[in-house]
């Protein structure tokens, strides 16, 4: 009986000491818990506005440390205000953009873009944040929404209307913690934009008409309003294609129509799908006999547009585009814009792409050659 007695309290003792135990490690467990969220929640976040109005929260400045472009645009942008904090392109670069782009930047991964991201690759590749760039409109916001429902980060908006260059690059200096170079940035477009300005004093009669052509063909063009002729509009030239833009950003032509336009001056973008250069269209038109009447073949005032890294009038519709006002304004106002055209591309390629052009370079970017 004594030693039942026994038994039966080592039984007791045994259960109370696995109770004890247990009830340790549900209070340990209790108080790691907080103290894991804790610490998670000391990642600093602030909320922002972005350029479409939407309050997004996006991770302190100190900890966004790649961001995911959700096209060229927005790569563009990011290559120009905080490379190293660039992701990956959109597309595979050509050898045209790696004649310009630096080489520690030139074989970033190629994530796609549109209804071809790759968006396992990029979720493995685990960027802070994503921007998105283009015209702002419910399109754009509704495209960040569902973007950054299927990456699980922020996306925030960039509005890439060339007359707001200067407020996109302040925006995003703010955003990445470079506000210093977006700064200058930001100012050099300003400047061009009150250079451009003095151009709306040019008289009616003293107007230059361009037709300003895409496609391998050189007869897909953008008429006036379009975002795709931006640049023709701010010089105040007189885009010949004054025809209705429909649903698309750009419309086809026949030659009998370029023909009955007749333009002063007529620039050609190329094909940046086929490896078709804008000078290599511009001399398929001063080649072609169809094409012999009009005046800008018979005064030689049919050019390709300079297209490293980027087209500088189109395609992307980008800040790529603001050294194409210089160009542009300069190609066909010669006599009301007065600058070294040389000296300005020397400075914009600097400031804006990081890279000091040598004199062999900048003739080649000219001729829209390597």
């Amino acid at each position: 009986m004594k030693k039942h007695r026994q038994l039966l309290a080592l039984l007791i003792c045994l259960v109370m000491s696995v109770s004890l135990l247990t009830g340790y490690s549900e209070t340990k467990a209790a108080t790691e818990e907080p103290t894991q969220s804790a610490e998670q929640e000391t990642v600093e976040t602030r909320e922002i506005t972005d350029m479409a109005g939407r309050k997004v929260t996006v991770p302190a400045v100190e900890n966004i440390e790649s961001v995911f472009s959700a096209g060229p645009v927005a790569a563009i942008f990011l290559y120009m205000v905080a490379p190293d904090k660039l992701l990956g392109w959109n597309y595979e670069l050509n050898d045209v953009e790696k004649s310009i782009i630096l080489d520690k930047y030139q074989d970033l991964p190629n994530f796609g873009m549109g209804d071809a991201v790759n968006y396992e690759a990029v979720i493995a590749a685990n960027p802070t944040i994503a921007i998105n760039s283009g015209k702002i409109n419910d399109a754009m916001v509704s495209d960040c929404d569902a973007l950054s429902e299927s990456l699980g980060i922020p996306v925030v908006a960039v509005d890439n209307e060339l007359n707001n260059s200067a407020e996109a690059f302040r925006f995003m200096g703010e955003l990445l913690g470079v506000e210093d170079h977006a700064e200058e940035l930001a100012q050099y477009a300003e400047q061009i934009f009150t250079d451009i300005n003095a151009l709306s004093d040019i008289p009616e009669e003293k107007k230059v008409s361009v037709y300003f052509g895409n496609g391998e063909d050189s007869l897909e063009t953008a008429p006036r309003g379009s975002q795709h002729a931006q640049i023709l509009d701010a010089i105040n030239a007189v885009n010949v294609a004054d025809l209705e833009l429909g649903d698309g950003s750009r419309v086809q032509i026949s030659a009998e129509q370029l023909l009955a336009w007749d333009p002063d001056v007529i620039v050609v973008n190329g094909e940046p799908k086929a490896d078709k250069s804008g000078s290599s269209a511009a001399e398929d038109i001063l080649s072609n006999p169809d094409y012999a009447s009009l005046k800008a073949v018979q005064d030689q005032k049919v050019y390709g547009t300079p297209n490293a890294p980027f087209s500088w009038v189109d395609r992307p519709a980008g800040p790529n585009r603001l050294i194409g006002m210089r160009w542009f304004s300069a190609l066909i106002y010669p006599e009301y814009i007065k600058c070294d055209i040389n000296e300005e591309i020397h400075k914009f390629f600097d400031l804006f792409y990081h890279v000091d052009l040598s004199d062999e370079q900048l003739e080649n970017v000219l001729k829209g050659t390597l």
